[in-house]
């Protein structure tokens, strides 16, 4: 069985992802995941995983100043320019008006090459199985660019990292490859289509909002299992924002207990054969998994076909 996995972007909102992965572990599921697919903060996630240690990811978020990331005298540009990569409308205008006023950010990335160069074991990062994409946004076309890390050395994997988080306006666009990138949130941030391009049998999207952002309709037959927080006690805005020690803590927590609740219900239906159990019971135990959402319902179908 081939296991995608994919993080989306989402600033402070990534420490959900480790707790997400913790669960994975805790579960037998983090080793069928062979390829893993990430946006801004997702990609860093990403390539932390495939180093392979949660408890060192954990460390790097519990110990982890907003500064590294988002400098404090620049967070009010900060929040109006997370405002306006989020906004499909106002990226269309400033794309067909101002395009290069998106390239056109100064704010120092010091903190996050620091981060990378003290957390990221780029040998093992080298030498993992797991095959990583990092999704980035290429200038002035505004399309989305996939690339694969385990095609780049240390130094491409450190620009395409820093690429695939450069919010416009405040952050200098990143050349690679002759082309330039910025944030690949402006253009997909669950970047599913790599893992299914590749062929994964079941895809699990971590989003780190309370909607959706599946469509479906563009993976065929695809079985993706989407985790969503349970729920959100602050806005996207300050969570994005928050990279405090207790921010962190709160929402790895939820990441955890989210995933437990979500996949043990899957297990235990896989520990039998439904077309043996009567159908009124099948449809019962239906409806109240439903209840949690239809994030698994491929998996319940799946099982029943077998």
């Amino acid at each position: 069985m081939k296991i995608g996995l994919v993080l989306a972007g989402g600033g402070g909102r990534g420490a959900y992802q480790i707790g997400v992965w913790r669960a994975l572990v805790d579960l037998g599921f983090d080793k069928y995941i062979k390829v893993v697919s990430g946006t801004s903060i997702g990609a860093l996630n990403a390539v932390l995983f495939m180093c392979g240690d949660v408890d060192k990811a954990e460390d790097l978020w519990l110990n982890l100043s907003r500064d590294e990331i988002l400098p404090a005298k620049n967070i009010e540009l900060m929040k109006k320019s997370l405002m306006l990569a989020w906004g499909s409308r106002n990226i269309n205008f400033v794309k067909k008006y101002i395009p290069k006023t998106l390239e056109m950010g100064n704010i120092s990335r010091q903190g996050l090459i620091d981060l990378m160069n003290k957390h990221i074991d780029f040998e093992k990062v080298q030498r993992s199985q797991i095959t990583c994409y990092a999704a980035c946004s290429e200038m002035p076309s505004i399309k989305p660019k996939y690339f694969k890390l385990n095609e780049y050395d240390e130094n491409g994997i450190k620009e395409i990292l820093l690429a695939s988080s450069a919010i416009p306006v405040v952050y200098e666009s990143k050349e690679i490859e002759t082309r330039k990138y910025l944030d690949g949130a402006m253009c997909d941030n669950l970047p599913i289509q790599p893992l299914y391009g590749d062929g994964c049998d079941i895809i699990i999207a971590v989003n780190l909002s309370l909607v959706s952002e599946v469509d479906r309709a563009a993976f065929p037959n695809a079985k993706i299992i989407e985790i969503i927080p349970s729920e959100m006690d602050e806005g996207v805005l300050s969570a994005t924002l928050d990279f405090t020690p207790n921010g962190a803590r709160k929402r790895i927590k939820q990441g955890y207990d989210d995933t437990k609740n979500l996949f043990e219900p899957i297990i235990e239906l896989t520990k039998y054969n439904l077309m043996k159990l009567p159908q009124d019971v099948v449809a019962n135990v239906g409806k109240k998994l439903l209840k949690q959402s239809n994030r698994f319902r491929d998996i319940i179908v799946n099982n029943r076909n077998e």
